[in-house]
């Protein structure tokens, strides 16, 4: 595996989150499985859950502070030796292979203790989004404090070589947009990351002290006058909770399993009978890589007393401790500890034996219901501001009054109705049991492990011995059977857990406002007998018999119900945020999940809005979502018999039940599990959205000015005289995509582009005469020679128009559209051309292009064929402006659903910008370019024209682009955004006679045409590219790209150099043609004038630059 990843693309070959007992383990494995198949997770091969090593798992319902784990130091040792012992058993070693860290990146992720401030623990404790490390594309759910522990580690090691890393959920760093990643090349130790933190702050933590970057001593709760004295700035480095272990510490430290007693950090030990041993990551592991730390000192363990105290490790076990060191020592002196500080970062250290207000509060979601990274959903009222409430659903029924800031998590109340009163500034929390839940409420001040005999100790808020005065509550009441040390307030059994819901609440209210009001006191002091009288449990025991999956669960349906109302909330929105990583997300959960999604999208549907072409290509990515790679590709038919009904009535406008049917043939087809069905429903969906693109840019018929059915035709052409229309190619130089359906018409789209003579001719064309014979004759001329004729004497061989590769279908499309005939009519085909014309129809139609050539070939075809009819069947030649939009019409028809560059660019001779605005009737508005004779002869001179060899077709692409516009790519809509003014740009360069200018906003063109269409740039074309880079202003393949033509502005004019090879490329003579469509009418050009483009100024350009700002 290759380390030196970039910092977008960090890749864990293992994650291993450590933690304290069997029970977390499996909702910690659970929340790991949810947030990796969502996709909420760094990249990563492996993701393990394991224990840290004792000998009982935990069990006991009273807390004593003290622990029997292996503290950080020892469940880092496990960690490793289990993530190297995984790896090396799926490289099929029979034994440990220690090399495997030298090609390997490991995170490792400390759970830590039992946290009773959350329900659930520190792991599930969601924090906000905005604050988080978390990609936002990615904050599509509520962030855990374990996701951001995850994602802001792998933030920090985005520079890093292979090795360890170590990160706490005890710890929360807070997010900055400052925060350096370290480079760690050549290190060869540890690298300990700290954070400046006020030294009234500092003096309760780990501090680094250090020369340069060489850490000499990290020290436990120092004292504030020497932090003051040591650190006269008042800031001191604070440990982070966040540390590199290089490969080759990383290799001794795994070694450290083979040692006695240092084998008791490990499974290893359990699994042999030996009671755990407890040691330290920072004052045992990585204080001998201090320059500062001197033997004896250490091995007494002089360095870490303060922290083994404080975190409550066995005394009975100092002996085993001192060997212990003395191991390490031998292993691991010699190796340096470095020191980087985080840029930017607020330090906030998770801890039971702080207050909630010191401890999470400013965790604390404060957000209003409904956003998907809430956890809130919000039905009913809350009558405050000031509450801060997280992970709970109110349902539509239920009033909640709160009176002042306090707050509220895990109230899972869906159902419920009447009120609940909540009041001063409290913490109220609602724990899930098997059975039931458990209320519990304290002050946002208390610190709960302190001994209830300390003189400032209080619960509320209040001190100890007024609440016991004011509630007669006596000290055997709520600590009946413990042990008098361990009489805290966290085992103390206040909480009634056989009540209902809101008769807890009430309980709870009574007592504590007993304290403070004497109304209260006496209704309280009537109900303390049935109080004590009750089933009761403290804190500590609802924290440690809560039901951690019933409160994923009902973290799971809130978060459902946000997704539903934000489907709701955006149904209207034509852009928005991308929704696939939220798709993504719901896709991973389970059928019912994905039903309920789909349905809300489903409501939207049945109601006509701007959106729905947008919604109805959301659930198609939904469901391809759930394919997950499988089923074939996203593009493919979509005519399968069950859909023909509802897409025909979609198409007729009967959408809410054309709607109805597709969603119920998606959930039977959801039903039979398998990705196939998934992908093509997913395709008919596209093709519904398509329908309604079409619906869309159809509107586009209002501009166009040819009254096809006449009453009378008074200047029809005689039978055996030929009308012909002769078209130039374009270039797209600036701007194509933007005019794409349906982005030209919901962002609006601009683009430059220049008619072009190819080997000095118009390359398409058509031309059409009456014949006697009563039926249509077609002949498709091929670039290459070849001739295929086609007669179609019945409407039936008209009626697959549009199916865009039946055998002349253009010309079909055209013939339909053009009221040539009418295929719902009872006549035949020969009735009609007999009644309407006297004669049958020869059409004869060319292109000197190859398919795919990238120069507008089919959209000119069909331009050069709606404007031969029209004149064969007697009207003059039709102004641009209607060929344009009658050309975005017969192409919606035909299901290719091109944009309209193609027309703008041939029809209309020389260089011109066309643009179209944001909202339909669709309108493109064509503005000629008034450049001189002179800069076309420029412009001649330098431009090179190259046939690539390679066949392509737009419409492959162009399904690919609408579909990431409507998934909202990032990239691909900014790259929208751009092409236009790219444009504009680009006429600014034309108008002010720049070559060079124009060469560059050709480049830049090309280049986010890449972004737009990943992979259209084939790796001959890039070969090609870089051979001629160094001699053109500018280069891009025409079109869509993918093979076709390549045009470049020579830096010199006439002929490239000689040592340039192009191979086997044909190199074609290109000039711009100032013309455009000419129309020859048996045998003489017609001289009517067809232009009606606006000419276009400076002033014009700086007012559309304005516009597209």
């Amino acid at each position: 595996m290759e380390c030196n990843n970039d910092n977008d693309d960090v890749h864990w070959r293992v994650i291993i989150i450590t933690c304290t007992s069997t029970k977390v383990r499996e909702a910690l494995e659970q929340e790991c499985k949810r947030l990796s198949a969502g996709g909420l997770l760094p990249k990563h091969e492996f993701m393990y859950v394991v224990n840290d090593p004792r000998l009982e798992d935990e069990c006991s319902l009273t807390y004593t502070g003290e622990t029997d784990g292996v503290g950080s130091g020892g469940a880092t040792i496990n960690a490793i030796l289990v993530a190297i012992e995984r790896l090396s058993a799926n490289h099929n070693h029979t034994t440990v292979n220690s090399e495997l860290v030298y090609n390997s990146r490991i995170l490792v992720v400390h759970h830590g203790r039992t946290l009773v401030h959350s329900p659930g623990g520190s792991a599930f404790i969601h924090i906000d989004a905005s604050q988080s490390y978390i990609p936002p594309k990615l904050r599509i759910a509520p962030p855990t404090l374990l996701q951001n522990s995850i994602w802001m580690a792998t933030m920090v090691a985005a520079q890093s070589d292979c090795g360890v890393w170590v990160v706490s959920v005890d710890s929360h760093l807070t997010y900055s947009p400052t925060l350096k990643s370290p480079k760690t090349s050549g290190l060869n130790g540890a690298l300990i990351c700290s954070v400046s933190s006020h030294v009234e702050h500092a003096q309760h933590h780990g501090v680094v002290f250090s020369h340069t970057d060489t850490v000499e001593k990290i020290q436990y709760r120092t004292p504030y006058e020497q932090l003051k004295e040591t650190f006269p700035t008042n800031y001191a480095p604070v440990i982070s909770g966040l540390v590199f272990l290089s490969a080759s510490l990383t290799e001794r430290l795994l070694g450290l399993h083979m040692l006695t007693p240092l084998d008791r950090c490990t499974y290893y030990g359990t699994d042999s009978g030996i009671p755990p041993l407890q040691m330290s990551l920072y004052f045992d592991l990585l204080a001998p890589l201090c320059s500062g730390v001197e033997e004896n000192a250490y091995l007494s363990g002089f360095y870490g007393a303060g922290y083994a105290k404080s975190a409550h490790f066995n005394a009975h076990t100092q002996q085993e401790s001192r060997m212990a060191r003395l191991q390490i020592w031998k292993l691991l002196h010699g190796l340096k500890a470095h020191h980087h500080s985080l840029d930017g970062v607020v330090h906030h250290y998770i801890s039971s034996d702080l207050s909630f207000e010191k401890s999470i509060r400013s965790l604390f979601p404060a957000k209003e219901g409904g956003s998907l990274t809430s956890g809130l959903y919000i039905e009913g009222t809350i009558n405050t501001k000031e509450v801060r409430i997280a992970d709970s659903w109110i349902g539509k029924d239920l009033t909640v009054n709160c009176s002042t800031a306090c707050s509220l998590s895990g109230f899972h109340l869906p159902h419920e109705n009447g009120t609940l009163d909540f009041s001063d500034e409290f913490i109220w929390q609602c724990y899930p049991q098997n059975e039931n839940s458990v209320v519990v409420c304290y002050g946002e001040n208390d610190i709960l492990t302190r001994h209830y005999g300390e003189t400032d100790v209080t619960v509320f808020n209040k001190v100890f011995s007024l609440f016991a005065e004011r509630t007669h509550i006596r000290v055997t009441d709520i600590w009946p059977n413990t042990e008098k040390q361990h009489c805290t307030m966290l085992n103390a059994k206040l909480y009634c857990s056989d009540l209902s819901l809101k008769e807890q609440v009430a309980m709870l209210t009574y007592m504590k406002d007993a304290i403070t009001d004497d109304k209260s006191q006496q209704y309280w002091l009537s109900k303390i007998e049935e109080w004590r009288s009750m089933a009761r449990v403290s804190l500590y025991e609802a924290t440690k018999t809560c039901n951690i999956f019933k409160l994923m669960t009902n973290r799971e349906m809130v978060h459902l119900a946000t997704v539903k109302q934000f489907i709701h909330a955006t149904s209207d929105q034509v852009g928005g945020k991308s929704l696939l990583p939220l798709f993504q997300y719901v896709a991973s959960r389970d059928h019912k999940y994905v039903t309920e999604v789909i349905n809300a999208i489903h409501g939207e549907l049945r109601v006509p809005r701007a959106s729905t072409a947008r919604l109805l290509a959301n659930a198609a990515d939904l469901l391809g979502c759930m394919a997950a790679g499988k089923g074939g590709l996203r593009s493919g038919p979509a005519g399968n018999p069950q859909w023909k009904n509802p897409l025909v009535k979609l198409k007729a406008g009967n959408q809410r039940e054309a709607v109805d049917q597709m969603i119920s043939i998606c959930q039977d087809w959801i039903s039979l599990d398998h990705p196939d069905y998934l992908i093509r429903a997913a395709r008919h969906l596209e093709r519904a959205s398509q329908i309604v693109i079409s619906r869309e840019v159809e509107t586009a018929q209002k501009n166009v000015k040819i009254p096809w059915e006449l009453s009378e035709l008074k200047q029809k052409m005689e039978i055996g005289e030929w009308v012909e229309a002769h078209c130039p190619a374009r270039l797209d130089l600036a701007g194509g995509w933007s005019d794409t359906p349906p982005v030209c018409y919901e962002q609006g789209g601009a683009v430059l582009n220049v008619a072009v003579k190819v080997n000095g001719q118009k390359p398409m064309g058509a031309r059409m005469r009456f014949v006697p014979e009563f039926h249509i004759i077609c002949t498709l001329q091929d670039w290459s020679g070849g001739d295929l004729v086609l007669t179609w004497t019945e409407l039936e061989q008209l009626c697959d128009y549009d199916n865009p590769v039946a055998q002349g279908a253009l010309v079909k499309a055209v013939l339909v559209y053009c009221h040539v005939l009418d295929l719902s009519s009872d006549d035949s085909l020969a009735s009609q051309l007999e009644k309407r014309y006297g004669g049958g129809i020869e059409i004869v139609v060319w292109s000197r292009l190859p398919k795919g050539s990238g120069l507008g070939g089919s959209s000119l075809l069909a331009g050069t064929l709606v404007a031969t009819i029209a004149v064969l069947i007697g009207h003059p030649p039709p102004q641009h402006n209607s060929i344009i939009h009658a050309t975005l019409v017969i192409e919606q028809w035909l299901t290719t659903g091109g944009g309209w560059q193609d027309q703008v660019g041939g029809l209309v001779g020389g260089a011109k910008l066309g643009v179209s605005h944001k909202g339909t009737p669709l309108t493109v508005t064509t503005y000629k370019l008034p450049i001189s004779q002179e800069f076309i002869s420029t412009l001649n001179s330098h431009l090179l024209l190259l046939y690539t060899g390679k066949v392509r077709l737009a419409r492959n692409l162009l399904q690919t682009v609408i579909r990431n516009w409507y998934a909202r790519d990032k990239i691909v809509t900014e790259c929208f955004s751009r092409l236009p003014k790219v444009a504009l740009k680009a006429s600014e360069a034309m108008l002010s006679g720049s070559i060079m200018d124009l060469g560059s906003c050709i480049d830049e063109y090309w280049n986010l045409k890449k972004k737009v269409a990943p992979g259209c740039e084939p790796e001959k074309v890039s070969d090609l590219m870089s051979c001629l880079r160094e001699h053109c202003f500018g280069m891009s393949l025409a079109g869509a790209g993918g093979g076709g033509y390549l045009y470049a502005l020579k830096g010199k004019p006439d002929h490239l150099p000689s040592h340039i090879d192009l191979g086997d490329l044909s190199c074609d003579l290109v000039e711009i043609d100032e013309q455009g469509i000419e129309m020859i009418r048996n045998g003489d050009k017609l001289t009517h004038d067809m232009g009606d483009a606006i000419i276009l100024s400076n002033e014009a350009l700086a007012e559309l630059l304005q516009l597209m700002q």
